[in-house]
């Protein structure tokens, strides 16, 4: 995924969190299949599980960080006229 971020850290990181959500979305859509049983209901949600703290842990502070220098590295929007 190319995304227009000059930090090639948060670029990593966000085509991480990309992918991550992702695979939440995935599992959830799972989750709505009829029929589904009990074994395939609880190896989903372990997935589910494990993803969510994934995510918490990617979403930290330096993540974060980042995000904001990006927002501050852009220009003000009376620089764009």
């Amino acid at each position: 995924m190319t995304l227009p971020i000059n930090n090639t850290i948060l670029n990593t990181l966000l085509s991480e969190f990309s992918e991550e959500c992702n695979n939440v979305t995935i599992l959830i859509n799972q989750l709505q299949l009829p029929d589904i049983t009990p074994k395939q209901k609880a190896q989903i949600l372990a997935e589910l599980l494990t993803a969510t703290i994934h995510l918490q842990v990617h979403c930290g502070e330096t993540f974060q960080d980042l995000i904001a220098e990006e927002i501050e590295s852009l220009p003000d929007d009376d620089e764009l006229e």
